[in-house]
C-alpha cells in the first residue's frame, strides 16, 4: 500500500526522496506541528525523511535557516507549545470550564514560585561587594599627618616624657 500523505497530513508529491526542488511549501499549521515534534524529541532527520525534503531545508523553512542550535530550537519550541497550551486554558477557563481554571491557577501558582526561586538564586549567586572605606577628607588628612609626625618626634610626643 502506497503512502498518499506524509506525516503531518501533507500529500507526498512526485519527486519524494529525490534531489532537487518538490514543491514543499510551509504553512503555519506544519511549522508548529514540525516544532511540536521537535520538541518532543523526534530528531530533525526523521522530520526530514518523513516529510520528503532535506535536513538544510526543513532547517531552512522550519528552524530561521539553520541558525538556531539543537538545543536553543527545542526550547523555542518548547516555549510555544507551553504558550499555545495557555492560550487554550485561558479560552476555555473564560467559558467557565473549572478543570482549565484550576489548570490555569496551579501553573499561575508554579510560575511564581518558580519565579522566587529564580530571584532568591540571583540573590545567592550575586557578589557580595566589600563596602570600601570612604576616602579620606584634607581635614582628616592633615590630622593623621600631624599625629604621625607627633608619634614619630620624641620632643613633641608628650607620651614619651614619662
Amino acid at each position: 500500500m502506497a503512502r498518499d500523505f506524509d506525516m503531518l497530513g501533507d500529500p507526498i508529491p512526485d519527486n519524494h526522496g529525490k534531489p532537487g526542488a518538490n514543491g514543499h511549501t510551509p504553512n503555519a499549521k506544519t511549522v508548529n506541528r514540525v516544532r511540536t515534534l521537535h520538541a518532543s524529541g523526534v530528531p530533525k532527520k526523521t522530520i526530514a525523511e518523513e516529510l520528503g525534503i532535506s535536513q538544510p531545508t526543513l532547517n531552512k523553512h522550519y528552524f530561521k535557516n539553520g541558525r538556531l542550535n539543537m538545543r536553543a530550537a527545542k526550547k523555542r519550541a518548547l516555549t510555544e507549545l507551553k504558550a499555545k497550551m495557555i492560550l487554550r486554558l485561558e479560552e476555555a477557563a473564560d467559558k467557565g470550564n473549572v478543570s482549565a481554571i484550576k489548570a490555569l491557577i496551579k501553573f499561575v501558582e508554579e510560575e511564581e514560585l518558580a519565579e522566587l526561586a529564580r530571584s532568591v538564586a540571583d540573590a545567592d549567586d550575586a557578589p557580595k561587594r566589600k563596602s570600601a572605606p570612604l576616602p579620606k577628607g584634607k581635614k582628616e588628612q592633615l590630622t593623621a599627618e600631624a599625629a604621625a609626625l607627633i608619634d614619630g618626634d620624641d620632643l613633641l610626643n608628650p607620651e614619651r616624657f614619662h
